[in-house]
């Protein structure tokens, strides 16, 4: 089968490194896995913005394995034109930034006309050539909202994938502005014609109850796996230099790993840490939180700061390598993830293809992620967690039983599996 697939997304990721996270990942790891696949042909197409087509075909020459894969728009004899027009631009627009003077002057007015030819070929150019629709059969975005050259077309099957409905049922988890507007988008465009990959039943139990122009039996579970970079590393000299770097005691300690939002429920997580160091005297314990600002986060890093008993024993790390994140991992005590909402739930299943016991929360799609290997409960529960967390501290029989459980558990996630989904569901809808 011709599967159309939709690198926007990863194209924005190549341009800009603070894009390359969950989705990121997810998007490029089922595009390899298409690529290898004997049962697709692939080709990718930049659907977005005539701007980002040119990122699109950077990344594309840039990562091995899908350096062959035919990128819409650039196959035709236009397309070394429109290249050479853009690279000028991009190298005038660094001449302009270093220059002065009449020199400078110079550089804008060439600029000005470079930019005027662009326009026209923009103009021209068309991202999604409508004879070239009737040749496939799968249209596949993995994150964008469906174009509307696609949909359009009665021809070729639909596809796209969501992650998560949280900024639209939970708006109050999102910053006032933009937060879902790229959800919104893509929801305005599915109809009944469209084929839904969703990461969960959870999400797909929240698309079905909040869509009235989707049909269910098009809407696919395919969960998502952790990558082959989490393993249970017991390499001590790693284990040390790792503490080093992020300067982590030799000491026990309790992770946990997020951005720093309202949504992920820190706060709770560091009230349970003070009760422990407090009332059970847990003086050699430590807590280690891993992640990157978000928003509203003032608060979390306030009560640190102001409480001395609190001030250095959390370790804020800050991004964290992935090449180290196996080594964290692997060495916690314990891993807590008290999400009050999810779309599926990655780092409980690193931690658990780690080998780590993971506490986290009955909610969402957590429950399927983790299945009876950890803890659940519910995200407001501080008690429940200290008690969660004396037991498996106190208790190496807890925390080996658990170690075992994770293990086992995350063996039932693999993005072989997801690919193979994936592709059953291409195949539900090219027999329909």
């Amino acid at each position: 089968m011709k599967v159309l697939y939709d690198i926007s997304y990863l194209s924005v990721g190549h341009r800009n490194l603070v894009a390359r996270a969950g989705i990121f990942r997810v998007a490029e790891t089922l595009a390899i896995g298409l690529k290898k696949s004997n049962e697709c042909e692939l080709f990718c197409v930049a659907s977005e913005s005539y701007d980002r087509l040119f990122d699109a075909f950077d990344y594309l020459k840039s990562n091995s394995e899908l350096a062959e894969v035919p990128l819409i728009g650039t196959t035709d004899r236009s397309w070394q034109r429109r290249l050479n027009l853009h690279q000028a631009i991009l190298e005038i627009n660094r001449q302009v930034e270093e220059s002065s003077g009449a020199k400078k002057n110079s550089y804008k007015v060439k600029r000005k006309f470079l930019i005027w030819a662009n326009r026209y070929l923009k103009k021209s150019f068309k991202p999604i050539d409508p004879d070239l629709i009737q040749k496939l059969d799968i249209f596949h975005s993995p994150f964008d909202p469906i174009p509307e050259e696609i949909n359009q077309s009665g021809h070729i099957k639909k596809f796209v994938t969501i992650y998560d409905l949280i900024p639209v049922l939970y708006p109050n988890f999102f910053p006032a502005q933009g937060g879902n507007q790229t959800v919104l988008k893509v929801l305005s465009k599915l109809n009944y014609d469209s084929w839904v990959f969703c990461i969960s039943e959870s999400t797909k139990n929240d698309l079905c109850n909040y869509s009235k122009v989707i049909d269910p039996q098009k809407v696919f579970v395919t969960h998502l796996a952790a990558s082959n970079l989490f393993y249970s590393c017991n390499n001590r000299q790693k284990n040390i230099d790792v503490r080093a770097k992020y300067g982590i005691p030799d000491a026990p300690y309790i992770l946990s790993l997020s951005t720093f939002e309202p949504r992920k429920n820190i706060d709770s997580v560091i009230k349970c840490f003070f009760n422990l160091i407090e009332q059970e005297k847990k003086s050699n314990l430590n807590l280690v939180l891993v992640g990157t600002k978000g928003w509203k986060y003032d608060k979390i890093f306030t009560e640190i700061s102001s409480n001395p008993q609190l001030k250095n024993r959390v370790i804020i790390t800050g991004y964290v390598d992935n090449m180290d994140l196996a080594t964290l991992y692997s060495n916690a005590t314990a891993f807590v993830y008290l999400s009050f909402y999810e779309g599926f739930g990655l780092p409980p299943l690193e931690a658990m293809q780690c080998g780590t016991p993971v506490i986290t929360s009955n909610s969402s799609s957590l429950p399927e992620v983790v299945g009876d290997a950890g803890i659940l409960l519910d995200p407001t529960d501080t008690d429940g967690l200290c008690h969660a967390l004396l037991n498996i501290e106190n208790h190496s029989s807890i925390r080996d039983s658990m170690s075992q459980k994770s293990l086992e558990q995350a063996k039932k996630f693999s993005w072989d599996k997801t690919v193979r989904e994936t592709i059953n569901g291409y195949k539900i809808a090219l027999n329909s």
